[in-house]
């Protein structure tokens, strides 16, 4: 079940306010799978999903550049390798790999907690410090 809960707030609201959306969006997709819908709801589920998880990493990579982020390049590569891991899930579905479903929201479960939980954390931080002035966390490595 995707739930968004604080412990998931990285302190940028344009950010917060799409990674519940991301988690609104992946709960109708296992509802969805859950539920037995048609395959033609799915896959209008999931490509909504997608659509939207790639444009998430655009606002995110636009925010990173905006504020000097030292992380960027780390991050959007991060970025990169999660959508050409859904691009690969998803062409599987797409080809009737029906199975795939569990799988999609498995990586979804894991990746995208994770990325939050860590690398935006981090961006989340680093915002905030720039806004006020303050010094800037230092860059940890993962």
């Amino acid at each position: 079940m995707f739930e968004f809960s604080d412990e998931y707030l990285v302190g940028v609201t344009a950010i917060d306010q799409q990674h519940r959306q991301l988690f609104l969006l992946a709960e109708r997709f296992r509802q969805a799978v859950a539920t037995g819908r048609a395959r033609n709801i799915l896959d209008e589920t999931l490509d909504g999903l997608l659509r939207y998880t790639e444009s998430h990493f655009n606002v995110e990579e636009r925010l990173m550049a905006s504020i000097g982020y030292p992380e960027r390049p780390r991050h959007a590569a991060q970025h990169s390798d999660i959508c050409n891991r859904l691009d690969e899930l998803q062409q599987r579905f797409d080809e009737g790999d029906t199975a795939i479903t569990i799988e999609i929201l498995q990586f979804f479960s894991r990746s995208l907690i994770a990325h939050i939980t860590s690398s935006d954390r981090r961006l989340g931080e680093f915002h905030r410090a720039s806004r006020h002035g303050a010094k800037p966390p230092t860059v940890r490595a993962e």
